[in-house]
């Protein structure tokens, strides 16, 4: 299973040529992050190349799918995303879908289609995977969209590229009340990229509250090569280590 660490919550305030030596020296060569200022790129490419890291996925700055007026500044960042990626040899960008319009859901959901099926052909010009986010609206995306996997299998069944798939984050479907297990088991060729964090408080407590040791050895059984995400917040840097370590050595995980 290749970890992939978001340096930005894993060592926050942390400068990113230092938080790919710390990710290094913890034994990962897989990095990911949230949006970049494009003035940056060349620079995180460079710092990628010296390190011998690769960056598994990173986010376009715009993110609304469930409104078809929304799609041509969609478009244009997307564009810009996928130079981006070439740039940083990045194989797949993270979206979210927007935030619940108040139009009828099936309105909302068709669009979201429409503007997968829009971007399939960029996609695969560039060789690039979107990864669509699901995520909870009962804790940290009040009034979000798109906040059941299934719904979110069916927009990438509907869309049918192999450029465009689910990004699973456990703790988000944990706080949904999903059956992450069986969730996963039934739709694991459809999923691109997996995030955990600790229940309830997206730490480094992965044992705890929600113990997330069935949900790597099922995915490790399944052979699957979707990355898995690292996206929490340590309550401390010894905790965050400890973590790492552990991972890194099997004693968990």
């Amino acid at each position: 299973m290749r970890y992939s660490v978001n340096t930005l919550c894993m060592f926050p305030g942390v400068p990113f040529a230092e938080a790919l030596d710390l990710t290094r020296a913890k034994g990962y060569d897989t990095v990911e992050v949230w949006t970049i200022d494009r003035e940056e790129v060349a620079e995180r490419a460079r710092l990628l190349a010296n390190a011998n890291m690769r960056l598994s996925a990173f986010c376009p700055a715009y993110f609304v799918l469930n409104d078809i007026a929304c799609h041509d500044q969609y478009e244009a960042c997307l564009r810009d995303a996928l130079e981006d990626a070439a740039t940083l040899c990045c194989p797949a960008l993270i979206t979210q879908v927007g935030n619940d319009t108040g139009a009828p859901r099936a309105v909302q959901h068709a669009a979201i289609v429409q503007g997968l099926k829009r971007m399939a052909p960029l996609l695969k010009a560039a060789g690039v995977t979107l990864l669509v986010e699901p995520l909870n609206d009962v804790k940290d995306h009040v009034g979000y969209y798109l906040t059941d996997s299934q719904e979110g299998f069916d927009i990438v069944r509907e869309v049918g590229s192999p450029f465009v798939r689910l990004l699973y984050d456990v703790y988000h479907m944990v706080h949904m009340g999903e059956d992450v297990l069986a969730v996963i088991r039934d739709n694991i060729g459809l999923i691109g990229h997996f995030h955990i964090a600790g229940h309830p408080n997206r730490d480094e407590k992965l044992f705890e509250g929600f113990d997330h040791t069935q949900t790597l050895a099922l995915i490790r059984s399944t052979g699957a090569q979707a990355p898995m995400g690292l996206e929490l917040w340590p309550t401390s840097r010894a905790g965050a280590d400890a973590l790492l370590q552990a991972l890194q050595t099997n004693i968990i995980g």
